[in-house]
């Protein structure tokens, strides 16, 4: 999974949790994609909607899954991008978000069958979403009627005559109407989804996003004006958790603290506090007491953050001179599946690379 490897990083000290509603936190989104579908239409959003999935995590479930569906599994071209769809239009789970990209989109409007499923996705989906001429597409199923759309500069003049009871506009990237969400050309695509994720998820998950793409992401004033910036799924304990990590992010270390331990004192099992509070205290120089969080987190914990958790605690140990915690932790995150080239070279376990058990892991892997 591409992500965690850049998010594992700050993973130990961030969280943005949800709550637990009566439906799925999970949302699903598909991304449909055909013969020369234009790829930045799509793979962007996939970007956005992928990156979000983990950014707002909560107690293991991701905020989106994301899938990308074809009429058929069959590999597909999208223009010189070879492509295995992870699902058919005979087997996709139903989607709550929908996207449509731009490319010859006739290749589903001229398809019945093809064009059937995407109509019916597209009126049941919370939002159906196009990119560029996938406008077309919601076009024929009678969705842009009466709305303001757009579509990539090239296509506005045909999507009007196309369908003259919609008001075409021009000069915009995106343009919301609550269901129908659409997008002009190519890289427009990323700011209509980063505007979505905004909208579902507060204006925090989004900028996040941006950040970690390293994308200028510049919302409108008047639709930034009414984004939550909290994620406006979330329940009080999420709250709370977003809350304590922005006074993580402040350098307020100590007042994070405070509302990690409240958290971990009504729920000592709670991971997402546990995590956090062993990267507070990390950035406190606070290595023993950090290093045990760590610990407490790791045991706790599964999949591939459990030997990140076990690694962090070795620094920590290592930092304040327990040389075998240190080589323990070490050797429990190696058990875990944790490798690290970097390891010979990280300057706070200098003290135990030496150590016989240490270059033994190393050659290991």
């Amino acid at each position: 999974m591409k992500l965690m490897s850049g998010v594992a990083i700050a993973a130990l000290s961030l969280s943005c949790a949800a709550p637990a509603h009566a439906k799925p936190y999970t949302r699903n989104v598909a991304i449909v994609i055909y013969e020369n579908a234009e790829p930045l239409d799509w793979t962007g959003p996939f970007e956005v909607y992928n990156d979000a999935a983990h950014f707002a995590m909560s107690n293991g479930e991701p905020a989106f899954s994301v899938y990308v569906v074809s009429k058929t599994k069959d590999k597909v071209n999208s223009q010189g991008l070879h492509v295995m769809p992870n699902y058919s239009i005979q087997d996709a789970p139903k989607p709550d978000i929908v996207l449509f990209p731009g490319g010859p989109s006739s290749k589903i409007t001229d398809d019945p069958e093809f064009f059937a499923w995407a109509k019916k996705v597209s009126a049941e989906a919370e939002i159906a979403q196009s990119v560029c001429t996938g406008a077309f597409v919601l076009g024929k199923a009678g969705m842009l009627d009466g709305l303001e759309v757009t579509t990539f500069h090239g296509a506005i003049d045909n999507l009007q005559k196309r369908h003259p009871k919609a008001q075409v506009k021009r000069g915009r990237r995106f343009v919301d109407n609550g269901q129908v969400v659409t997008t002009a050309g190519i890289s427009a695509g990323i700011d209509g989804s980063l505007h979505v994720v905004a909208r579902l998820l507060g204006r925090r998950v989004a900028d996040g996003v941006a950040t970690y793409m390293e994308y200028a992401w510049t919302p409108e004033a008047s639709l930034a004006m009414q984004y939550s910036y909290l994620n406006p799924s979330a329940d009080e304990r999420s709250r709370r958790l977003q809350n304590a990590d922005m006074q993580s992010e402040s350098k307020n270390y100590v007042e994070a603290e405070k509302i990690y331990r409240a958290m971990l004192a009504e729920n000592a099992a709670d991971a997402d506090a546990l995590r956090n509070l062993g990267g507070v205290l990390r950035a406190q120089d606070k290595h023993v007491p950090a290093a045990e969080t760590f610990v407490r987190f790791a045991e706790s914990s599964k999949g591939e953050m459990t030997g990140h958790a076990w690694y962090a605690a070795a620094i920590e140990y290592a930092k304040a001179g327990r040389k075998n915690d240190a080589i323990g932790s070490l050797e429990k995150a190696y058990a875990a599946g944790y490798s690290n080239p970097a390891i010979e070279t990280e300057p706070a376990l200098a003290s135990v690379i030496a150590d016989p058990r240490v270059k033994q892991l190393v050659a290991k892997k």
